[in-house]
């Protein structure tokens, strides 16, 4: 991929990131360091240096605790309303 094509794939999904909002915040940032968590640990496993492999761990286990910390301090979110019941109202039979 080129550097353009990453340039507009980040543009995209930045764009869609502002437009999604269903998802509370305190549970994106929760998920999202977990999602940090699984995937540097699973690219520093195949690293052959150790320090390298040390500095990119504690570089990542630094950013998941200062999600993990907002996510925490994030006043929770409103409870979700519940769903409206079904309309009692058998549907109409299919046009033959």
């Amino acid at each position: 991929m080129s550097t353009t094509e990453l340039d507009n794939l980040a543009e995209a999904i930045t764009t869609l990131a502002g437009a999604r909002n269903r998802i509370p915040l305190p549970t994106l940032l929760r998920e999202t360091a977990l999602n940090i968590l699984i995937l540097s640990r699973i690219a520093s496993n195949r690293i052959p240096d150790k320090l390298r492999k040390e500095d990119i761990e504690a570089a990542a286990d630094h950013l998941i605790s200062q999600l993990r910390h907002v996510a925490w301090e994030l006043p929770p979110p409103p409870p979700l309303e519940s769903p409206s019941p079904p309309d009692p109202s058998p549907p109409p039979p299919p046009d033959r």
